[in-house]
């Protein structure tokens, strides 16, 4: 019996401790790509500066290195593409939706790295890639080899 009641209390405990704690206001631990694209950027200002045109995922890792947002122009004529690594987002959770909120005016943004049709992969290279992580003051690192 002795046994049992320590068993299940162990069982008990290891379930517990594997369920991190969560912010107030922190969003789940996996969003949906879908979700993603096209979805409103606002600043620390809580203006809105663009939305997420694309999400650039490393294959060899599969982490997410750039969201390609779109900035500027109207209902999508004149605007800009620029790069901003996903790690300069702040992403919480506003009324069951991920809010981004980039560290950006307006004016940073028509200065930041811009990106030109669909030519991601150029953004694969360090000698490319570096300089946008450094615009964004994110502190570049070598994606792991597989």
């Amino acid at each position: 019996m002795g046994v049992v009641i320590i068993l299940a209390s162990f069982c008990l405990s290891v379930s517990f401790a594997a369920k991190p704690k969560k912010e107030k206001g922190a969003y789940p631990a996996l969003l949906a790509a879908s979700e993603i694209k096209g979805t409103k950027v606002t600043n620390l200002q809580n203006e809105s500066i663009g939305e997420i045109e694309e999400v650039l995922i490393d294959p060899d890792t599969g982490t997410v290195r750039f969201a390609v947002l779109e900035v500027g122009g109207f209902l999508g004529i004149g605007a800009t593409k620029v790069a901003v690594p996903w790690n300069a987002f702040q992403i919480s959770k506003e009324a069951d939706k991920a809010k981004y909120v980039l560290d950006a005016t307006k004016d940073r943004l028509e200065k930041a790295p811009k990106v030109e049709g669909k030519h991601y992969e150029r953004l694969y290279t360090k000698a490319d890639a570096e300089p946008v992580f450094v615009y964004w003051h994110i502190t570049w690192s070598e994606p792991p080899t597989p």
